[in-house]
């Protein structure tokens, strides 16, 4: 376990992530292809969507920025109510009604807006760097605003190199 939680862990603990699933991966290719040999070829299973009655039904998928939900309610066979809950949803909330910050709140915290070289010179922008390590794509586009809420610097950058 890291002594402190920041970005380079988030980011190294993503890499170690692509390793593991790569190594499932495999493991279950292998186990497909001796399946496949042996003569078990069934994909999938006969499924009726229920036409009678209220269903509840949740679905939760590991993605790399968090866990994605899907949430739907069936009524007689009919799709009454779906939402989808994102990791950026859950990541970028606000505080919790207990007073708790969301993700991205708690990794800022304490975390210098402007990183310099030691000789004054603007090199980078720790904040932007904390959200990264959540989501590469999230800020592309970041309002930086002040405890009187003023806008001090808008920053236009995207990590992928747009």
């Amino acid at each position: 376990m890291p002594e402190v939680w920041n970005a380079l862990e988030r980011n190294r603990g993503r890499a170690y992530c692509v390793a593991f699933t790569a190594m499932v991966g495999m493991n279950l290719f292998r186990q497909a292809v001796d399946l496949t040999k042996s003569g078990q070829t069934a994909a999938s299973t006969k499924f009726e969507v229920p036409k009678k009655g209220t269903r509840l039904g949740v679905g939760f998928w590991g993605a790399g920025r968090g866990y994605l939900s899907h949430h739907l309610v069936l009524d007689d066979g009919v799709v009454t109510n779906y939402q989808i809950i994102t990791p950026s949803t859950i990541n970028a909330s606000p505080r919790d009604p207990w007073g708790r910050p969301g993700k991205y709140e708690e990794a800022v915290m304490n975390t210098p807006i402007l990183e310099s070289s030691g000789d004054g010179k603007f090199v980078g922008i720790d904040v932007l760097r904390a959200i990264r390590s959540f989501d590469p794509c999230m800020p592309c586009t970041t309002h930086i605003h002040s405890d009187q809420g003023v806008v001090t610097r808008e920053v236009n950058t995207c990590a992928c190199g747009v």
